[in-house]
């Protein structure tokens, strides 16, 4: 267990760290509102399919940012482990400024991997694990897409079941770039936030959360600090067959 608090220690530091951040770099703030739909298909008792689609845009002036689609193939391995393997693709609106209009558009696929674990503290309380790789392709001026770099992630998440229908959650994510082209950033950038999940059915069910969102820039002096307000529909669809 002492693992679990070394690691929530260090993780609670970080938020600490990004005002001295703030104080010594060039940071732009930005309002942006994410929607998502989280739908889950349950195979049998060891797979799942999972497939999120995430439309993000800029809130402050209105103007789109970005759009996610991802789809995993989830396999349990028991004792509170599983793995995944997949696929993402984004759609980016460029500049990164909400207060020019779109000039490009720039697509990105991500093969990725994942393993979770889920450590239980007591009946209503406990800590997920996160471990999430992505290797990320650009696509170029003239078609094909390139590889760039490798990104890892990692989030810790605390969730706190109130009620059967209700969980509260907080967590800490951190994003590592690794790639030979990589000088700068590193330390991509910090996710942390809260949320609240309401499942009033078994098969669907809402969210609302806060994220902050921390990200140095190539140039190592630039740095975005996001604000955003995500709203999620989530649906699970069982495809297991009941034995009376």
């Amino acid at each position: 267990m002492s693992i679990y608090f070394k690691t929530i220690a260090f993780l609670t530091m970080i938020p600490v760290m990004v005002p001295n951040l703030q104080a010594q770099k060039n940071v732009e703030s930005q309002q942006l509102l994410w929607t998502r739909y989280n739908l889950k298909i349950n195979i049998n008792d060891t797979y799942s399919i999972k497939q999120e689609l995430e439309e993000r845009t800029y809130w402050f002036p209105w103007r789109q940012h970005q759009f996610i689609t991802r789809t995993l193939l989830d396999r349990k391995q028991g004792k509170g482990w599983n793995a995944g393997i997949g696929m993402a693709s984004s759609l980016q609106s460029l500049p990164h400024d909400p207060e020019i209009p779109i000039t490009e558009t720039k697509a990105e696929l991500r093969p990725m991997l994942e393993i979770g674990y889920w450590s239980p503290i007591s009946k209503i309380l406990g800590l997920h694990h996160r471990y999430w790789s992505e290797f990320r392709f650009f696509e170029q001026a003239n078609g094909p897409f390139d590889f760039a770099n490798n990104r890892t992630r990692y989030k810790l998440e605390l969730r706190y079941a109130a009620t059967p229908e209700i969980n509260f959650k907080a967590f800490d994510e951190i994003l590592l770039n690794i790639g030979g082209e990589i000088v700068q950033n590193v330390l991509d950038q910090n996710r942390y936030g809260a949320s609240i999940q309401y499942m009033p059915f078994d098969k669907i069910g809402f969210e609302v959360g806060y994220i902050n969102w921390f990200q140095q820039q190539k140039t190592g002096v630039d740095f975005y600090n996001r604000h955003i307000i995500r709203l999620t529909i989530h649906q699970n669809i069982n495809l297991k067959s009941h034995k009376k």
